[in-house]
Parts: structure tokens; sequence; C-alpha cells
């Protein structure tokens, strides 16, 4: 455990808490083992974490203040950002004692990072706010430490989370969330994970259960940020590929343009919802499917006996590549490849060993490599 925060001074005047990080010194397959350690001994909870920048939000005796982590060397005290958000407002006015909120400020906008945020954050408050017209910076809380006067500094953080839906609610907002807590298991937080990634999402941090918020660092492992860099690459080869589904499962259906007649099997290229929402004989299908498209390619490495194993099959291609595979699969039969994923993973099936990696992600073709080095004992 860390240095206890001392509830003695003002909550403007506590030493942020500083979140462990796996060491440099450990490497990928380390870190990933290590993970997994932590997943299976079911003590932990996770939330997204957001590409953004860590602030504390304060209301104490009426008065508002949101702070920075940093220490401007104007003030010497932690910066002031009360006056660059918008959303500071409803958050001093939400609450009538004591409260300190954990948050990150963020822009929510795909692909945006702290440094977009931080670029704001560094303008005078005229200018922050000018800057904010088409999209206002949002406030995300992911721990709170004081409530209406309720001390919560030494209450474990599975307790804690409990407040923040209480706090987003009372604030009112649309520009304040608040992160959501999930058990870390091994049947569902890779998953998770993956779609954070896929999202374009920075990672997750793992909380033990336990965990009693401190000034300054926090403990080994108490913590633990996820990102990208768990991530695993391998070197494959393509073995085959894979029809794409027929049904479409995206979100424009009003507008899709791709359908089939059920009665004659007739591809059509042109609106039909219509007929469709009426109960006509036809059917919106997916583009891989009207354009005989594959869906994915098959991955595979040697064993040691030098044996073909099927290892992923990833779906994330190009349609370029699509039409590649599809009129000339033969250019690409047993031509090295390389897919990222987040783990290994092991089953057993029939006395037998199986592997596969979680979430591949096609990340493109190596002519200059050497089928024969892609090898699972490199992977396991």
């Amino acid at each position: 455990m860390g240095k206890k925060i001392d509830t003695a001074i003002s909550p403007v005047d506590w030493v942020p808490m500083k979140y462990w990080a796996m060491g440099s010194t450990m490497s990928p397959e380390q870190k990933r083992d290590k993970l997994d350690f932590l997943i299976q001994s079911h003590q932990y909870i996770y939330s997204e974490k957001k590409d953004g920048n860590w602030s504390r939000a304060i209301v104490d005796d009426g008065y508002g203040i949101l702070q920075s982590r940093t220490v401007s060397k104007k003030t010497g005290t932690y910066s002031d950002l009360t006056d660059k958000v918008l959303f500071m407002n409803d958050i001093t006015q939400a609450f009538e004692d004591t409260t300190v909120l954990l948050g990150e400020i963020y822009l929510p906008i795909k692909g945006s990072t702290a440094t977009d945020t931080g670029i704001i954050l560094r303008c005078l408050p005229s200018k922050a706010l000018e800057r904010q017209k088409e999209t206002p910076l949002h406030f995300y809380i992911f721990d709170c430490l004081m409530y209406n006067g309720e001390d919560l500094t030494n209450t474990p953080i599975e307790e804690r989370i409990k407040y923040l839906p209480r706090a987003a609610e009372a604030i009112h907002s649309p520009l304040v969330d608040y992160a959501k807590y999930y058990e870390a298991n091994e049947d569902t937080f890779y998953d998770r994970l993956s779609r954070i990634f896929e999202e374009g999402g920075e990672g997750v941090v793992l909380y033990k259960k336990t965990m009693i918020p401190c000034q300054d660092r926090t403990s080994a492992w108490e913590t633990v940020k996820v990102k990208r860099e768990l991530e695993l690459d391998a070197d494959v080869f393509i073995t085959g590929i894979q029809e794409g589904k027929r049904e479409y499962s995206g979100h424009e259906l009003p507008t899709w343009s791709l359908w089939q007649n059920t009665r004659t099997g007739e591809l059509l290229n042109g609106n039909y919802y219509t007929e469709y929402s009426q109960g006509g004989c036809y059917e919106p299908v997916s583009k891989t499917y009207f354009f005989g498209l594959p869906g994915s390619i098959e991955c595979s490495v040697y064993d040691d006996d030098g044996n073909e194993i099927v290892l992923c099959y990833c779906s994330n291609l190009t349609d370029e590549f699509r039409r590649e595979l599809r009129d000339h699969y033969e250019r690409y039969d047993h031509v090295a490849a390389q897919v990222s994923g987040m783990a290994i993973s092991t089953t057993e099936n029939k006395g037998k060993i199986e592997y596969s990696i979680r979430h591949p992600k096609f990340l493109g073709i190596r002519e200059d490599y050497d089928i024969k080095d892609c090898k699972l004992s490199k992977l396991i």
C-alpha cells in the first residue's frame, strides 16, 4: 500500500495518486504471462482508460476547482483548469458538501489523444473555450475519494466505484460520464480489451479489489495499466480463405444497397428497404457475399515436426486485398504474413493440445520472410 492520504489537509493539497505499470525490463511475453496470472486470480476489477489528461474535481464549501497533476511554475500549486472547461459549473452545483472526483479530461473524437487534449488545456481560458465550440472536452470519472462529506480514503476501490453513477447522475451533464467496472476473469477480459483496442481505445486499468487510495505511487500490482504493448505479433503463412457471411449486420439498413431476392436468388444493387420492411421477398446481404469476396484468411504455423497448424482466422481485410484473394489466391497461398493478437489460447481436443490467437488482426504480407521460420515454438 502507498502513502496514506493526509485528510487533515485540504484535498487541493493532496499529492495525486500515480498508477503502477509493468516495467520496461519485462518482455512482452513476461507481461502477458503476469497479466494472465492476475486475471485468473479473480482478485481484480478493471475499467477502460481514456486517452486524456488526469484531473481532480474538488467541491468544498460551495467552491469548485479542477486540478491537473502537474504543479504550476507560477503558483507552486497544482494547475487550475477550472475556467478552461465547460462542465465544472455543473459539478460544483451538484454537491452540498466536500466531494473529490478523479477523472480524465478527454476529447470525444475517435483517434484523439492526450496530446490533443493537452493542446487545449495549455491555452489561456478564453482560447481554450474557443477551441471547444464544436467539440467540448468531456470528463470521465473513474474514482471517488470523498462524496458529499463522506470520507472514502480508507474504502476499497470495489466499494468506491458504487459512488460513480451517483455522482454522474447528480452532475447531470452531457459532458460528464463515469467508468464502468468489470470483474477481471479469463472468460471475458480479453474479449472486452480487444473491443476497446478495435474502437481506438487506449487500454484498461486493473485494480486490486482491496486497493485503498494513496498519495503518489501505488504499490506494485495494486493497479496495473494494460495498453497495446501487451499485444503479440506472430509470423504466419496463409493456408486458405473462408467465405464471407451472407447476413448484413451493419447499422445502415434504410440506405443499404446490396440485396438478394429470396425467391429467385438474384443479387440486386439498389434500395429495397421499403419492400423488405413491408414483408417483401428481399433481404440485405453483406458486401463480401454480394461480390463473392472472402470473409477471412486462414493463417498457420509449423510445429516442431513440420506439420501445418492452423493458428487463426483474420477478417480485418481491406476490400482491395479481398479482391486480390478472390481473383488471384494462388499468389498468396503459403505466403508469409504477420498478425497480432492478445494472447495464445490453448484447448484440449481428444487429448491433443490445440493453439489459437485471441482476437487476431492481419497486419500485412511479409514478402521477405521464409515460411519455414513461421514456427509455433516461437510463440509458446
